[in-house]
């Protein structure tokens, strides 16, 4: 693993559900040794609601999220645990957390703490909010995240529908929380100094896609109007139907000169000599009947026939895909998006990687470890503690993030 860009860096992933245990999984992927405390009274969400016969152990969203990771059991506030755990942060180099404001800070981890074990320590927190302002203490998830950025109000069919919720802001937040380590890292190397980068998950996705929506309304009073899978200036777009069970094309015209070859293409040639669509402001006036002449045209044929017809004329247009279809699909196969684990190619395949590198791409290598898998290996080979030290685990007080608190 000596090629991975983030070999020799230690992080300690004390995220919980997906957006911080996401950004963890980054660093992992390329090449940094992320180690994962779980606490065994109340496991990890994505480890499931169900302790018996170790169902823990066996679920497919934490081996993907927690991949390359190692696994280390610790109650933070039993004096001998906390105390690894500090003599671990005295040997890393990042931690990531995404609890509310104020909770390390009341078991005596708060950043002041962490600077004294090791004051070049780099610390992410990732709480909803952030650690001031009004709603500092509230708790949040994607939903309430979503509802409060705005984004919730760009995602929608048209001005007279509901807002729908998009359901991926984990994804984006750590995907925001990995630039920021990875900022505060690339600053240590230049100075020395560690950081604290206090990321509010609310702020991170209002500025990640909300920013020309803000800026248009702070400069021209405008306010967004939903508006579908149209687009404010390319006429036609959209999502067409098409033969089969909830089957469907997707589809952009950007010129005027496409526009024709879409007539051609959907055999309806009369279309491109009608006055009144000769032009992106005409095409857009009359747009609801554009899409039913398409979705005529489209409903005769599967997805990929309708793709293969309109790319062949210039057209950018694309299946939408279902997630067996994906799994399928030559694209991600042709570069490789798929990835096998290295130690058991049988096993199955895992999501690839968002990004490649000149040199050091990421490596699949091993699955979530499962639950307190190296607890050994890092209170005695890594701390050089006796194995008296070691945490065990006790099956019979297994708590799951599905019960009360």
């Amino acid at each position: 693993m000596s090629d991975l860009p983030l070999q020799g860096i230690r992080v300690i992933d004390l995220g919980h559900e997906w957006a911080c245990p996401h950004t963890a999984r980054f660093l992992a992927d390329f090449g940094a040794q992320v180690i994962k405390i779980e606490y065994q009274k109340r496991l990890d969400f994505l480890r499931g609601g169900i302790t018996m016969n170790r169902a823990y152990n066996r679920k497919v969203a934490f081996w993907q999220v927690h991949r390359n990771k190692q696994s280390l059991t610790l109650d933070l506030r039993d004096p001998l645990e906390k105390d690894l755990f500090e003599q671990l942060v005295s040997q890393s180099d990042i931690v990531l957390e995404n609890s509310r404001p104020g909770v390390f800070d009341r078991l005596g981890l708060g950043y002041a703490r962490l600077r004294e074990l090791r004051p070049d320590i780099i610390l992410v927190s990732m709480s909803a909010f952030g650690r001031t302002g009004p709603e500092a203490h509230y708790r949040g998830y994607g939903g309430t995240i979503e509802a409060l950025a705005g984004i919730q109000s760009l995602t929608g069919y048209g001005p007279d529908q509901p807002a729908r919720r998009i359901r991926e802001m984990d994804v984006t937040n750590g995907i925001m929380g990995a630039a920021a380590a990875l900022t505060a890292l690339i600053a240590r190397q230049r100075t020395g100094q560690g950081d604290w980068v206090d990321l509010s998950e609310m702020e991170s996705a209002s500025h990640a896609l909300m920013g020309e929506h803000l800026m248009d309304y702070a400069v021209n009073g405008t306010h967004f109007v939903l508006r579908g899978n149209r687009h404010p200036e390319f006429a036609p777009q959209g999502c067409y139907p098409c033969f089969g069970e909830n089957a469907w094309l997707v589809l952009t015209v950007q010129t005027d000169t496409e526009w024709r070859c879409l007539c051609q293409a959907i055999n309806q040639p009369e279309l491109a000599t009608d006055s009144r669509l000769t032009s992106a402001e005409g095409r857009h006036e009359h747009h609801d009947e554009i899409d039913r002449n398409i979705s005529e045209w489209s409903c005769s044929r599967t997805p990929m026939e309708a793709t293969e017809i309109l790319q062949a004329s210039g057209i950018a247009a694309g299946p939408v895909l279902s997630m067996l279809e994906l799994t399928k699909d030559e694209h991600l196969h042709q570069r490789d998006y798929y990835q096998h684990l290295e130690s058991s190619p049988e096993e199955g395949r895992y999501l690839g990687f968002p990004l490649r590198l000149s040199r050091g791409n990421g490596r699949l290598l091993t699955r979530g470890p499962d639950l307190g898998a190296h607890n050994r290996d890092i209170v005695v080979g890594l701390l050089g503690l006796s194995e008296a030290r070691i945490p065990t685990i006790d099956e019979s007080k297994l708590g799951t993030s599905f019960e009360p608190i």
